[in-house]
């Protein structure tokens, strides 16, 4: 999905300029290591930059960021990064050694596994703004936002 031009994007970058966000990042001290460990894999590494940028909330208030992998799909060699309110759940197909190359799959509980060529910032980026991709934002809202679900402390 991803085209030739878009190869030196910084989609992190850019997700933080379509969302807006401009509070320090909210979870800079994540022990990946031990996340990794505990899973017995590493992560792709924009989905670590996501995690520790945005902290733990939502896209849109409707795309929730997991702020660990699920292992329940692992059976299938699927690891869910995200979910929403109807129920899709936001994987990576964990093929191969570099995780940065895993494709995301959208599992719908009314539809087949559906692959996308390229990494979980890219996908969000692309929900949120192009009108035209399967799972879009585009169509709802004009301005995108992240929802932060601040822990009490």
């Amino acid at each position: 999905m991803a085209a030739a031009p878009d190869e030196d994007v910084d989609w992190m970058e850019r997700l933080t300029g379509i969302t807006g966000w401009t509070q320090p990042a909210q979870r800079p001290d994540m022990d990946w290591a031990e996340v990794e460990s505990r899973l017995g894999t590493a992560l792709p590494s924009d989905y670590k930059r996501m995690v520790e940028t945005f902290g733990k909330g939502a896209f849109d208030g409707y795309l929730d960021l997991n702020q660990e992998p699920w292992t329940r799909l692992r059976q299938d060699g699927l690891l869910i990064w995200a979910g929403t309110e109807h129920e899709d759940l936001y994987c990576w197909r964990a093929d191969g050694d570099d995780p940065d190359r895993w494709p995301v799959v959208v599992r719908s509980f009314d539809r087949e596994d559906l692959p996308f060529d390229c990494q979980a910032a890219e996908f969000v980026c692309r929900i949120l703004i192009d009108p035209h991709h399967p799972y879009t934002m585009a169509r709802h809202f004009d301005t995108h936002w992240f929802m932060n679900y601040r822990e009490s402390s």
